[in-house]
């Protein structure tokens, strides 16, 4: 933060300086039309320009005018009848801006290539501490907090970047601002709505197999906030227009800017959880894709329930597998061999613990006894982990877990959480899980890393708040 405070504050005052140094003149083209009678009109009201340049260039008629004093000048071609006529502000430090206060003026095109160097240095550091993160360890909150911010920054920094080759001064710059964030959140909005539809079914899946639950109804509640959220910049549109206590169509009072600081906050609101929601599922893919060393020491597979006789349930029966998979893998490349350490106690309606279950399929799949280290007393994801660390004499010895592949990241960040170092593998089920993980995680970031959501978010709506104010004074000055 400190190098890109540092360096805003460098290139605004570059900024600064430049445009003072050359605002006081002006170039402006006008077309025309020869087959007509034109004459070029300037009106000096409560300024004044000089004129040090004019002349014909093909078929425009170009004008260069230098500031002489404080206030607004008309330039323009009259062609009889008709005309085009500019307004010119000419500020008291003798900078001249074309159709506003805050419109565009000689070199001010400094401002947004200085943005857009600001933007691309911040991208540059959160790519930078996002990958030394996600190789220091995949398995953190902040990594999904690094990718959405990342995503969310890019989309201004290229729309910035744009901007450049069609800058037309501050003013008109907080108008795309806010239609960038427009279109951010509706390009993003089917990622939404696409969400909201596969977790209620998910969620009806879920509730139909294992009850309701809040955590079961969670990302239903978030869909449909996401929608509404979506929606609400309409919704309020349609009652200022039937509110008689402001009025969204007079430019000199506080309605259309409070509309306009309502619509652009909706509207980040919601392009800024999409994209965490991007990042999120993107990171949770990523871990369990991510192919391990084959140096691997013990191998944690991580208990569910089991059927009533004893045997292994579908779900863990592929959690043991994979386990499995991997050991035969490693040896086959490196003739390595691990421990394997099944983990799960005994509930209230199972006749043996789940770790007994699972050495016994372990068993009959050639693994031998030697090879079982048995941990049964654990009745969650936590305990299974930690008790298993328990189990492991050498702690730098290379760990990996084995579970579902939705319950992946969760394992491994419960794992990091305990300072264990310890990587995945996960076996395939059923898409409903994936999808409530997903909402899971997204719930857990936010709140996990609310201080660098914190940040940003009120940085970006203090920019919004100073944008609004500009347009307010542009449009009252």
């Amino acid at each position: 933060m400190k190098k890109i405070g540092l360096l805003s504050l460098i290139l605004i005052t570059i900024s600064s300086v430049v445009i003072m140094v050359f605002g006081n003149t002006y170039k402006e083209e006008f077309q025309i039309n020869k087959k007509y009678d034109y004459e070029f009109v300037l009106e000096n009201r409560t300024g004044e320009v000089e004129v040090i340049k004019s002349e014909e260039i093909g078929d425009k008629y170009v004008i260069k005018v230098k500031a002489k004093k404080p206030g607004k000048v008309e330039i323009g071609m009259d062609y009889g009848s008709i005309g085009e006529k500019k307004i010119l502000y000419i500020h008291k430090n003798m900078v001249i801006t074309e159709d506003s206060y805050f419109g565009r003026s000689t070199c001010s095109e400094v401002l947004p290539i200085s943005i857009s160097i600001i933007l691309i240095y911040s991208l540059y550091l959160l790519i930078k501490r996002y990958r030394e993160s996600v190789k220091d360890n995949l398995y953190q909150y902040k990594n999904i907090a690094y990718l959405g911010i990342i995503i969310f920054l890019s989309f201004f920094t290229l729309d910035n970047i744009i901007s450049i080759f069609n800058y037309r001064g501050i003013y008109r710059t907080v108008g795309n601002i806010i239609n960038s964030m427009s279109t951010l959140s509706m390009v993003l909005f089917p990622i939404a709505l696409v969400t909201f539809i596969l977790v209620t079914i998910s969620n009806i899946k879920l509730i139909m197999r294992e009850g309701k639950s809040l955590r079961n109804l969670l990302g239903l509640f978030i869909g449909i906030f996401i929608c509404l959220l979506t929606l609400l910049p309409d919704l309020v549109y349609k009652w200022l227009m039937k509110s008689q206590i402001i009025n969204i169509y007079n430019l000199n009072g506080p309605g259309p800017y409070i509309y306009n600081f309502v619509e652009s906050l909706a509207y980040l609101v919601v392009a800024y959880l999409e994209c965490v929601l991007i990042g999120t599922i993107w990171v949770a893919i990523k871990s369990v894709r991510k192919k391990l060393e084959y140096n691997k020491d013990y191998m944690i597979i991580l208990g569910c329930q089991i059927r009533k006789d004893g045997s292994l349930t579908p779900l863990l029966k592929g959690r043991v597998d994979k386990a499995i998979e991997f050991r035969n893998k490693q040896y086959e490349a490196n003739k390595k061999d691990l421990v394997f350490i099944p983990s799960g106690g005994k509930g209230n309606d199972e006749v043996i613990s789940e770790a007994e279950a699972i050495r016994n399929y372990l068993l009959k799949n050639g693994i031998k006894d030697k090879n079982i280290i048995l941990e049964n007393k654990s009745k969650n994801t936590l305990e299974n982990i930690r008790n298993s660390y328990k189990l492991i004499k050498n702690k730098n010895a290379n760990i990996a877990f084995s579970t579902t592949n939705y319950h992946v990241f969760r394992a491994g960040l419960l794992a990091s959480e305990e300072g264990i170092k310890a990587e995945g593998v996960g076996s395939k089920t059923k898409s409903y899980f994936w999808i409530n993980a997903f909402i899971r995680e997204f719930i857990g970031t936010l709140y996990a890393e609310r201080k660098k959501h914190i940040i940003v978010f009120s940085t970006i709506i203090l920019v919004i708040a100073i944008m609004i104010t500009i347009t307010y004074f542009a449009n009252n000055i």
